[in-house]
């Protein structure tokens, strides 16, 4: 659990004020991490166990004791970020990862039917622990009438919440700050219909 119930609640709560003024509907979604990195992670182990046979290599070992030793470090190794997973996020670019989190985003967006509502005004909140990661979707009324820059002002503010370690200060502060725009784009219509769920979706 990354956020506790009570945080959970309030976030809720807040979406919940928001639809009450807004015909948008407003997903928050959070997840650990994006990948399993197990692909990454066995080319990490790689290429620790390359490393070690050039060191090897390099003292002159014999042919026995090198390959014994290759089968140690890459064992020793691949354990290792096995029971450590974010051990492999280390060796890994910023930007292989935010892409990665990016395409899990957009994943998640089609999976939860955030695309499929019926006033195509769905948005989602999307938060990448491990990663340090946020990314905001919307739909394409949204789009039509809110650019991307607009949101990559919320996102900048998000992230330093993310990596502090307060997840819901994150959600809240993000929610508030769009609402109005929201609110004055897309108000609420008197047949509008609660189509996706206020919860907060953990991964």
């Amino acid at each position: 659990m990354y956020i506790n119930e009570n945080e959970k609640n309030l976030i809720s709560k807040e979406i919940e004020n928001l639809e009450k003024k807004s015909s948008v509907e407003l997903v928050a979604v959070i997840a650990k991490k994006s990948s399993n990195y197990k692909y990454e992670g066995l080319l990490v182990s790689l290429a620790i166990t390359a490393l070690m046979s050039i060191i090897a290599i390099f003292l002159q070992m014999n042919n026995k004791i090198f390959f014994q030793l290759q089968i140690l470090t890459f064992t020793l190794s691949y354990l290792l970020i096995y029971r450590f997973e974010n051990i492999t996020l280390l060796f890994l670019s910023k930007k292989y990862k935010q892409e990665k989190a990016s395409n899990k985003a957009k994943r998640e967006f089609n999976f939860l039917g955030i695309n499929n509502t019926k006033t195509k005004q769905g948005i989602m909140f999307y938060v990448s622990i491990d990663e340090k990661y946020v990314k905001i979707i919307t739909d394409e009324q949204i789009q039509k009438k809110i650019p991307n820059e607009y949101w990559q002002d919320i996102i900048n503010t998000f992230i330093i919440d993310i990596k502090n370690n307060q997840f819901s200060k994150g959600y809240l502060n993000a929610i508030k700050s769009s609402s109005n725009r929201l609110i004055t784009d897309f108000p609420i219509q008197k047949n509008d219909i609660n189509e996706l769920s206020n919860e907060v979706i953990e991964l």
